[in-house]
């Protein structure tokens, strides 16, 4: 059986320069980047950068999927826009992260 991995990022706020995107070209050759996205899919293999780096320094929003079952969207957004402690009295799934100048939270919802 096949794996099948989707990746997408997007920047909104700004597009990427030039330096910016031979960065983020390091770690895909195969990936198609532009000033304002890089999307890829993989079948055999893994994507090496890690997202939460990517939507830190260069991206806004990222998606990822996989034929396995894993559906992962994540946004950028300024803390004064969404405060995180009143995102986590929102969770509807099993897990929410907020990312908050680089301390990650984590909150669990118990069924």
């Amino acid at each position: 059986m096949s794996e099948y991995q989707y990746y997408e990022f997007l920047a909104i706020d700004r597009p990427l320069d030039d330096d910016e995107q031979a960065a983020v070209r390091s770690l895909s050759t195969r990936a198609r980047i532009t000033a304002t996205s890089f999307v890829n899919e993989y079948h055999w293999a893994d994507f090496r950068g890690d997202p939460n780096q990517l939507i830190e320094h260069y991206y806004d929003a990222h998606l990822h999927v996989t034929n396995w079952g894993t559906h992962r969207v994540m946004f950028r957004l300024p803390c004064d826009l969404l405060d995180p402690d009143v995102v986590e009295q929102y969770c509807a799934g099993d897990q929410l992260s907020t990312l908050d100048r680089g301390r990650v939270r984590r909150t669990r919802l118990h069924q």
